[in-house]
């Protein structure tokens, strides 16, 4: 039988030298949260790549908590999928998008991302909608646009607790994000 003490013991003389320890989820990140300015796109099913040239999947480079390019409710501990370079955001990086409220996990490439990140732009796409069918477009096409922004704010290593919007972006077949 394992003594509950152990942990107690290490955390009061972590205590005493001015540390404090915190439980946190696996994703979690140890860097400070910052807030940047990206270019935030997003891509659904339709015109996922699954590395091969073949559209029309949810296949994900790097997954974390996904096996597939997900949704999710948005939440910190249930964050939607998204893409980018990894020598920008590396894979299970959390970021805060404020005009969705939605938490990210990075868990998949961006070709489009690389090239900007190579060029001194970041970028930034975010997984929309269900990830086992084909969409009916123009519908996803212009779902993805209207969540598109240059420059917009996002939370990197953003802390558990802000405010979650947990409408599905696109649903049944129609756009259902809601922008803030």
């Amino acid at each position: 039988m394992r003594s509950s003490r152990a942990p107690r013991a290490v955390a009061a003389a972590l205590a005493t030298l001015g540390l404090l320890v915190v439980a946190s989820p696996a994703h979690a990140q140890t860097a400070d949260s910052q807030t940047l300015q990206v270019n935030v796109t997003s891509y659904g099913y339709n015109d996922n790549d699954n590395g091969d040239g073949s559209y029309g999947n949810a296949v994900i480079a790097y997954p974390q908590i996904h096996s597939i390019a997900t949704e999710g409710s948005g939440s910190y501990d249930d964050p939607v999928t998204f893409a980018t370079d990894e020598n920008e955001f590396a894979p299970g990086t959390i970021i805060y998008v404020p005009h969705l409220q939605k938490y990210f996990i990075m868990e998949d490439g961006c070709v489009e991302c690389t090239s900007d990140w190579n060029n001194g732009v970041r970028h930034v796409d975010l997984w929309m909608g269900p990830n086992d069918a084909m969409q009916p477009e123009p519908a996803l096409d212009d779902c993805e646009a209207s969540v598109t922004r240059d420059n917009a704010d996002i939370v990197v290593n953003p802390d558990p607790g802000l405010t979650v919007d947990t409408t599905p972006m696109f649903s049944d077949g129609q756009c259902t994000a809601v922008l803030h």
